[in-house]
């Protein structure tokens, strides 16, 4: 799934968010590449072709890591 993502009602640059369904995501700006996140390949109870809901939290996870950066940023 791509998102944009586009921080305090649109005042700042749009993010772009890839997520897949088994978790992981990555987030970019202007094409490149600001943060990749990837989960454990295998755990015990993890569905074998991914989920929806694997898919829309690492969504809201990229949205917070996005969040939190742009936070550092404006605290230095």
């Amino acid at each position: 799934m791509k998102v944009e993502y586009t921080p305090n009602e649109g005042a700042g640059p749009t993010y772009e968010i890839e997520a897949d369904r088994h978790g992981n995501y990555t987030i970019k700006l202007q094409g490149k590449v600001i943060k990749r996140v990837t989960v454990l390949s295998s755990y015990q109870g993890k569905p074998r072709w991914g989920s929806s809901k694997l898919e829309a939290d690492a969504v809201e996870d990229a949205r917070r890591a996005i969040e939190s950066m742009k936070a550092d940023i404006d605290a230095s």
